[in-house]
């Protein structure tokens, strides 16, 4: 058995925490004039519920050593891995091969299957399998060639999702608004005409139909990475009629806005959906920060190499940033500045996405719970750097920022990692 000896748990108590293989098998309290110490704050590990790890076809510029190892210094214990890889995840031969690839990383691991016009008679398999975590569906164009723009494709996929109790985990963008957009430019685009091609608009277009068909369908309706407060005030609307509809907000759109696509590195920060206004990325935050609009945080860790990003064509310029190891100090740094609760942090980085995803082992630290925790320093200084990332492609939008929170000790599966001991990973 392991020990992770006087602990601070999430509602104040003391504790020591004590793990046999990859389970907490029991708690120990602590008395009140027990010996505080440096005592850490225990919280689960997060889940990140949307991560690109890019195992097969991109593994230049991520595969599952590098990934999951940025995933432990972000305080991240489990993933859920998009299905637009090269080949794309969408038949269930597929499932049993992508996972022999990826083996046992450092992290837990769960699956989106991309969902195609014709591929839902498969949903079945899918739902009997455990490394699978639902359906990813694309009603925008995005990195690979994974798109459903037809809304009987879109019906026909909520209908087989709800009738097998499938999440059907949507990118919502208008495809047909933003070929309307580009094509309005009359010119090839540049950087700067990105958030005008995939506008709010585009986004509340989508949002707006899928929770039309979830409504005619009743499937458990899960929004990746919404970056307009304009969307969340819809899919909140619904939640209020009892809709089984959840939203996931990203740190980028909380914290970037899109006047860095006028700077000299815009291509990095070149993302779908795209960076929004000053005026909506403060009003994401305050909706973020009050119960009853997200449900949950994640990366979109999605990275390309620096020389990729560099191309002089808009089109052959990928989008997407890497994420997964700045999560935690980012959303608890709103923690940290009084803005948001602890608990709602837990919800936000943990115990929604258990919940919403069908992951009852995790989101908690409790006997026979997955032995998946981070313990963290709240008083540390973090100050994110280029140089310390882990993930392949070497840089992070957030360079240069200054957060207060840091993992020190991340727990695993059961295995104990000190992250200011190298040697331990």
């Amino acid at each position: 058995m392991k020990r992770l000896e006087n602990v601070l748990l999430p509602d104040g108590r003391a504790a020591n925490l004590i793990i046999e293989g990859e389970k907490i098998h029991s708690i120990e309290f602590l008395k009140k004039d027990y010996p505080r110490k440096d005592r850490l704050l225990a919280l689960p590990g997060l889940i990140d519920p949307h991560v690109h790890f890019r195992v097969p076809g991109g593994e230049h510029k991520e595969d599952w050593q590098t990934g999951s190892l940025a995933a432990l210094h972000g305080g991240v214990t489990t993933v859920l891995d998009m299905p637009n890889t090269n080949p794309a995840l969408i038949d269930f031969e597929g499932i049993e091969q992508k996972a022999m690839l990826i083996g046992k990383p450092l992290v837990d691991f769960r699956l989106l299957f991309g969902a195609t016009d014709s591929n839902w008679w498969q949903y079945p398999y899918l739902a009997d399998d455990s490394r699978v975590a639902g359906v990813k569906v694309y009603m925008g164009s995005s990195t690979g060639d994974l798109l459903v723009s037809c809304e009987k494709s879109l019906r026909d996929i909520f209908r087989a999702c709800a009738r097998h109790n499938i999440v059907a985990a949507v990118h919502a963008e208008d495809e047909q608004m933003i070929q309307w957009h580009r094509k309005k430019i009359g010119r090839e685009p540049t950087l700067a005409d990105h958030c005008e091609i995939r506008s709010t608009e585009v986004e509340f277009s989508a949002v707006r139909t899928a929770l039309r068909l979830q409504e005619e369908t009743r499937c458990k309706l899960y929004f990746c990475h919404i970056s307009t407060p304009e969307s969340l005030e819809l899919i909140k609307s619904a939640k209020e009629r009892r809709a089984e509809v959840f939203a996931e907000v990203c740190p980028h759109h909380l914290y970037l806005s899109k006047q860095l696509l006028l700077g000299e590195d815009a291509a990095l920060y070149k993302v779908n959906p795209p960076l929004r206004t000053e005026e909506q990325v403060m009003k994401l935050r305050k909706y973020l920060c009050t119960p009853g609009y997200a449900d949950t945080v994640a990366s979109d860790h999605a990275p390309h190499t620096v020389k990729e990003k560099q191309n002089d064509k808009f089109d052959l310029i990928p989008s997407g940033i890497p994420g997964v190891q700045t999560l935690f100090p980012l959303i608890y740094n709103f923690v940290r500045k009084g803005e948001m609760s602890l608990d709602h942090f837990i919800n936000l980085t943990s115990r929604n996405t258990a919940r919403i995803f069908n992951l009852p082992s995790k989101g908690r630290i409790a006997p026979e719970a997955d032995a998946d925790i981070v313990l963290i320093d709240p008083r540390a200084e973090v100050l994110v750097q280029n140089e310390d990332m882990k993930s392949k492609c070497g840089f992070t939008p957030f360079d240069g920022m200054i957060m207060r929170g840091a993992p020190k000790i991340v727990v695993a599966r059961g295995e104990i990692f000190n992250l200011d001991k190298p040697s331990s990973l």
